[in-house]
């Protein structure tokens, strides 16, 4: 309301309180044969901005005219009275004379930047004045478009769209712009992925095919660093379970970081590692892992909190010699910074999902373990499991928790969110929008609706 009352100041400014040309002695005689009579403001606009019929009702905002036959009359505005005078080819008020036309039973008094479009009471409700409906569609229409002229869209850089990746271990579809970093094909069925934004790392998806050694005991590290003071670095896992391994992951990036075939790699430190919620594994290694699981999990990056789906399978090996470990499979990363997961997610799955093992390395990978070449049929096939696991687990998770997380963000941030009601797009945009606005595209969205994704933001201050 406070914008349609605004721009109808400026138009009564604009145009009531300046003169404009006049006519013929003919066409001022044909004009006051069919004026006279009373009138309604059904649209205004100003320097492109329109208010139609359906806004001015909304906005309480109404504007007479009567015209009577002895060249005398009446103009009525938010309940004062002022007297006018007119002729064939204008209406004076306050000594002002405006120019007006008359055609199809419209009424139009318009200079270079201001135009006021009246029609006599019940012509719009009638099936006999299909022009003037039009015209009243068209000015609502003109009204969105000078509200959107007003806005600065900021894209989501989750919404881009993936660019091709290739090496000679792999290839896979990425966000433009980011960074990938992997061991080389020597590594076989312990190759590392690691795929990050340079600009925000904790926007991330982190791959490993097979990662150990892990153990139950400082015995059985101190008997393994016997034969290798690397694996001496490695850590120790008390809670054998999916949740333990990133419990303890920072550990596990020194033990990465320190082995010169991961030192490019740039292993995420992981800290502070909360689970959010928690659902059940059934692929890759889950039929003979230990308390396999996907979580979805808030953490700790390097001082930057961050949000994210997160997988591994533990299996034992060899326990009860003394020599025993875990080896970890399919350990998955995909996670942002905190509250902008929910955008970057269907982005990052469908990037895992792209990765696709060259059939160079997946033979030598696979030479390199029976076990690997008894429980997958390829390797990229494991990525894309792990990927159709995250997604459907991602797609059951507790929605009002997450509604509650999203509108604290936007609380933090300044945002509100608003639908589309044509297109259905759901946006962030700058608060305060819908205190203002008075037309119907757009309107804020339903609590149900803060679990889709958001496809852009909007600035309109």
């Amino acid at each position: 309301m406070k914008y349609a009352k605004r721009l109808l100041a400026v138009l009564l400014a604009g145009l009531l309180l300046s003169g404009c040309g006049g006519k013929t002695k003919e066409e001022e005689q044909a004009l006051a044969d069919t004026a006279a009579g009373d009138w309604e403001l059904v649209s205004m606009s100003y320097s492109g901005m329109t208010l139609g019929k359906e806004d001015l009702d909304n906005s309480d905002i109404t504007m007479t005219l009567s015209l009577f036959e002895d060249g005398t009359g009446t103009m009525e505005y938010d309940g004062l009275v002022y007297e006018l005078a007119w002729d064939g080819s204008s209406i004076t008020t306050d000594g002002v004379a405006d120019s007006y036309t008359l055609e199809d039973g419209v009424l139009t008094i318009a200079n270079e930047d201001t135009e006021m479009v009246f029609t006599r009471p019940g012509s719009l409700a009638s099936p006999d004045a299909p022009k003037a409906e039009q015209e009243t569609l068209a000015a609502g229409a003109a009204l969105e478009q000078s509200v959107e002229e007003s806005w600065t869209v900021e894209p989501l850089a989750s919404a881009q769209d993936l660019v091709p990746y290739s090496c000679t271990e792999f290839s896979m579809d990425i966000p433009e712009g980011w960074t990938v970093r992997s061991s080389a094909m020597y590594t076989g069925m312990f190759h590392a992925i690691h795929v990050f934004d340079p600009e925000k790392p904790a926007n991330q998806i982190f791959f490993m095919l097979k990662m150990e050694p892990m153990f139950p005991d400082e015995n059985s590290r101190a008997m393994m660093a016997l034969s290798s003071d690397l694996f001496g670095k490695y850590p120790i896992l008390t809670n054998v379970s999916t949740q333990g391994v990133f419990e303890i992951f920072p550990q596990f990036a020194d033990a990465m970081n320190a082995t010169a075939d991961y030192a490019d790699i740039q292993t995420p430190y992981i800290a502070d590692f909360s689970v959010t919620e928690s659902f059940e594994s059934t692929q890759g290694m889950s039929s003979v892992a230990i308390s396999p699981a996907i979580l979805r999990a808030d953490f700790i990056q390097d001082g930057t909190a961050g949000e994210g789906m997160f997988t591994a399978d533990v299996v034992p090996f060899a326990m009860g010699t003394g020599m025993g470990y875990y080896s970890v499979y399919n350990l998955t990363v995909l996670s942002a910074e905190k509250d902008t997961f929910q955008d970057w997610q269907p982005t990052l799955s469908k990037s895992l999902s792209s990765l696709d093992y060259t059939r160079e390395f997946q033979s030598f990978a696979m030479s390199q373990s029976n076990q690997a070449a008894d429980t997958s049929q390829s390797l990229s096939q494991s990525a894309s499991e792990m990927s159709d696991s995250i997604m459907s687990s991602w797609e059951n998770r507790n929605k009002s928790q997450n509604i509650m997380s999203q509108k604290q963000s936007d609380a933090t941030l300044g945002y509100e969110r608003i639908v589309d009601t044509e297109t259905g797009e759901i946006y962030k945009i700058d608060n305060g929008f819908t205190d203002w606005y008075d037309g119907s595209r757009y309107k804020a969205i339903s609590d149900d609706q803060y679990t889709d994704s958001v496809e852009a933001v909007i600035h309109w201050k």
